[in-house]
């Protein structure tokens, strides 16, 4: 096998990729194309090759050439335009669709409904991962284009099952590889189902099995070309479950690592989760975050800048590489007024890639993201089921301006958690053996660990534990009575003196919603928790709703809102209920607090930073040998319309006078430190030990501060 180090250029890239279109062939001028890379200070361009079409002849039968291309060989003209700027060429190809010429030729290749008739999309049927489309034509086709092009990258898009929101394969190859594998035959969607479970999972396996097939086509032909398809994670999971994308079970076969951030999907903080989540499970690989020009209806419609700069800089914040997709850009019909901010922001990164490239992360917390928990926990409903969670955890380290790295859930290792100070499982309610068994080490090891909900109640395929991960750990028994969908309940501060609840002066109460789960423990406590359940006050059961008149509290329970133990040498503190789902639902900044007040009662924890002043901000501290880098990721923007869709970022709110305080390396000795977006230096102060303090005067859509060290 080829070491990583053949594709290092992927670690500090910056990269385009650029969709053509079947009337672009004939037209296409390749040096314009070229020369809009360089002015984005591209290192490489990605530009469609072959799979739907041809964009080069080919010889392959029935891989049709663009109907405009004539003679041209588009794939060596490009490839000759970039070389004479100093531009990586990459491939594109789609096999999620072929012709209806070679579905006359071979049906058995294409994805079928359930009736067993094939599906269209664009007059081209819809082809399947497991048949011979993929598993031979796209072979065929991969080894020719490696074979007589120097490319040194190949970039697959719709690479999945039920590509373009198509139904699920019923095709014969399908049903007899399921049933060879587990001999069931393909079930109907019941979450409920352990074989539609098994089923869900099996396309996670096929998906990988195809990478590993075209990683080792890429290796007889061209071994020196980076095979880096697309995936995508947690939010545009209703794209990427049917589809069989799951970024660990594909990573072992691929060179780079390839995520998309499409704008399809409301939070705009997932870009910056894609980029930790990538930075965490594959160190060694490069690769980058694929953000797009386009709106996703709109392909040739530009994206705000603010809303551009924004979305990109919270991938370099991580140390990952920003990419960027555009569609249509010579065509006289496209929106232009984007362009000139984003080249701006990419130059800005081109001058300081010392700056993030190869920086570790310095986060003493790691969020653990379960794709598991959000399928087989999630069932039909992953989004209130799991993710809003995982968003509320997230959202909680923003607002309290935490720095944080995620981990996947299905690859936690007692020496990858040993890392951390704290670790927290926004209800990780699916998890393996080998997963609880890390993390019941790494607590008893003098770990800290905080849990809500149904974190590690299940195995990963769903199944009920006899013996939970609190009961590992602490003893805690379910009674199997969970009160459901509450509103208007509370939590009452029956000891406000609990740092815990540190920030909470002047309330009595914190707002409670949604589900609580009842367990008990071996050691009940002879005094009440400092948070204890207020049952919801209101008229009638369930509703939420009681007269002004009548709206008294009358009972305060006993029953611990926080459960708090010492394990081993380490610490849990577990939620039962739901704070960071219902403060993303609702933005409660107090349930944030809560959540943020668990993680830093970690033994030791100090904030390696602290942002002090207004705004949501994203976080982040990187370290190398020579320099500490502190960048801050504004999120603040006005309000607008809710088109049921997403909002449109039209402007950021400028923040101003931040007052930072790092804690710095003693080999830092300087009095200033340098802001990388504003191009200038400023003064620090030095406090005690070796903490300094500096003010930022504004923080548009984003700053770096590079400490540089000695």
């Amino acid at each position: 096998m080829t070491s990583h180090s053949q594709y290092s250029w992927l670690r500090s890239s910056l990269v385009m990729i650029m969709t053509l279109r079947e009337s672009d062939a004939g037209s296409w001028n390749t040096e314009k194309m070229a020369d809009f890379a360089k002015s984005f200070s591209l290192d490489a361009l990605g530009f469609s090759v072959g799979g739907i079409m041809a964009f080069y002849p080919s010889d392959i039968p029935l891989h049709p050439r663009a109907k405009t291309l004539g003679e041209r060989d588009l794939a060596a003209e490009m490839i000759a335009s970039l070389a004479k700027r100093g531009i990586r060429p990459i491939a594109r190809i789609d096999p999620s669709m072929a012709s209806r010429a070679l579905y006359a030729e071979r049906p058995e290749w294409f994805a079928q409904d359930k009736s067993g008739a094939p599906v269209e999309v664009h007059g081209h049927f819809i082809t399947c991962p497991n048949g011979g489309y993929y598993n031979d034509f796209m072979i065929r086709v991969v080894e020719e284009i490696l074979t007589r092009y120097a490319f040194d990258g190949l970039w697959a898009n719709a690479a999945q099952f039920s590509p373009w929101h198509t139904p699920q394969c019923h095709c014969t190859v399908c049903q007899q590889k399921f049933r060879a594998k587990t001999g069931k035959a393909i079930p109907d969607e019941n979450w409920n189902d352990p074989v539609w479970r098994q089923y869900n999972e099996w396309r996670y396996e096929c998906i990988a099995e195809w990478n590993a097939r075209v990683q080792a086509a890429k290796m007889r032909v061209r071994p020196s070309c980076a095979w880096m398809p697309l995936s995508q994670v947690a939010e545009s999971w209703d794209h990427s479950r049917v589809g069989g994308w799951d970024l660990d079970y594909t990573e072992p076969h691929q060179d780079g690592i390839v995520l998309e951030a499409q704008r399809r999907y409301a939070n705009m903080f997932w870009p910056g989760l894609e980029a930790r989540y990538m930075r965490s499970l594959a160190p060694e690989k490069g690769g980058g975050i694929t953000t797009s020009y386009f709106l996703p209806w709109w392909r040739f419609y530009r994206v705000p800048v603010a809303e551009n700069r924004m979305w990109a800089g919270q991938v370099m914040a991580q140390g990952v590489m920003p990419w960027i997709h555009v569609t249509g850009y010579q065509k006289e019909q496209f929106d232009h007024r984007g362009l000139d901010g984003l080249r701006e922001t990419f130059a800005v990164f081109d001058r300081n890639r010392e700056t993030y490239m190869e920086a570790k992360p310095v986060a003493d917390l790691a969020l653990v993201y379960s794709r598991h928990s959000l399928d087989n926990f999630g069932h039909k409903d992953p989004a209130a089921r799991y993710l809003d969670h995982f968003r509320g955890a997230y959202n909680a380290m923003m607002d309290q301006r935490l720095a944080f790295d995620i981990l996947s859930g299905n690859r936690l290792t007692a020496e990858m958690l040993a890392r951390y100070k704290a670790v927290m499982l926004p209800n990780a309610a699916c998890l393996s053996d080998a997963a609880c068994a890390a993390l019941e080490t790494y607590v008893r090891n003098g770990g800290h660990l905080v849990s809500t909900y149904r974190s590690g109640d299940f195995d990963e395929m769903g199944a009920p534990r006899e013996t939970t991960l609190l009961g590992r750990l602490i003893g805690a028994k379910g009674t199997g009575v969970t009160w459901k969908s509450l509103r208007a309940a509370y939590a009452a501060i029956r000891d406000p003196s609990s740092p815990l609840l540190a920030g909470f002066e002047g309330t009595d109460l914190l707002p409670v919603a949604g589900d609580i789960t009842f367990m008990r423990t071996d050691d009940q406590p002879a005094i009440p928790a400092p948070l204890t359940l207020v049952p919801p006050v209101e008229g009638e059961v369930g509703s939420g709703i009681s007269v002004p008149e009548f709206n008294t509290i009358d009972h305060v329970t006993d029953y611990p809102m926080i459960v708090d133990r010492r394990v081993g040498k380490g610490r849990i503190i577990h939620f039962p209920w739901q704070p960071d789902l219902i403060g993303f639902r609702y933005g409660f900044r107090d349930l944030f607090r809560l959540i943020a007040n668990a993680v830093r009662q970690a033994e030791g924890w100090r904030d390696v930073a602290t942002v002090k002043g207004p705004g949501l901000i994203d976080l982040s501290v990187m370290e190398k040998s020579d320099r500490l880098v502190v960048s801050l990721v504004n999120f603040s923007a006005p309000g607008s319309f809710n088109t049921g869709q997403r909002r449109i970022i039209e402007e950021l709110i400028p923040l101003h006078d931040l007052e930072i305080t790092v804690d710095v390396p003693s080999s830092f000795r300087r009095d200033r430190v340098r802001l990388v977006f504003a191009e200038r230096e400023i003064p620090v102060t030095r406090l005690d030990g070796n903490r300094i303090r500096f003010t930022l005067p504004r923080l548009e859509a984003m700053e770096t501060i590079e400490m540089l060290l000695g």
